[in-house]
Formats: C-alpha cells, structure tokens, sequence
C-alpha cells in the first residue's frame, strides 16, 4: 500500500472473507483510492481457525472525500447482488467516529446529501 497521510480515515465493517478483499481491489482500481484501501482481520472467536478478513480501511485526506467513499460503497453494494448492508465508520484526526450506513435499497443522491448533512453537523443522526 502506497504511503499516505490521512487526516483522517474510514473503515468499512463486512461479514468477512472474500467481501472484504473484493471491495478493497474495487476501491483501489479508482483514481480517487488508488492503493489507499487496505483489508485489516480480527483474530479469530474462539472455536474459529484462523485470522478473518472484515474490515477494509481507507486513508482520506479530507471530509469531502467521505461523500466520494460512501458514493463508491453504495455502487458497489449494488452491483453485487448478495450485499446488503454496510457499516461506514468515519473517524476524524480528532478521533471523533461518525457511523453511516450504506444500503444498496437507499437511493444513492439522498444517501450522498445525507452524508454532506453529516459532515457538516458532525451527528450521524442527523
């Protein structure tokens, strides 16, 4: 993964496996993430061998980026036909975390206002 200084950055919370390194080579093949998002695992519950692949985490550089981000996870989630939902977790340099959902049953410009809603307000419920 190339070298980036993130101000901020965004983890995308999947069931696991190949969901995960899937959407991470989806995301790396735009110009916009190109070699920024990275699939990290958790160590395995107990009873289960091995580590799980389930979270890809992406370096932004500014909160505008988060809309682009949250655009191409929507895409995606449509495009694959057994996805569902997903969990956005933004979290910026402050630490503050902000939660979104992305469901590929949301219609992608209300989603994408909603997320600039966010951004400027700085609640996820809004």
């Amino acid at each position: 993964m190339k070298e980036l200084v993130a101000l901020a950055t965004a983890t995308v919370r999947l069931g696991g496996g190949p969901e995960a390194y899937s959407l991470s080579e989806w995301l790396n093949r735009t110009d916009r993430f190109r070699g920024g998002a990275e699939v990290t695992s958790r160590s395995p519950a107990e009873g289960e061998m091995g580590s799980i692949a389930d979270v890809v985490t992406v370096a932004i550089g500014s909160s505008g980026v988060l809309a682009v981000l949250i655009g191409k996870v929507h895409d995606w989630i449509v495009l694959r036909h057994d996805a569902g939902s997903l969990k956005v977790t933004y979290t910026r340099s402050d630490g503050t975390a902000l939660e979104i959902e992305v469901d590929r049953a949301q219609n992608r410009t209300e989603l994408l206002e909603r997320v600039r809603r966010i951004i400027e307000s700085g609640d996820s419920s809004v």
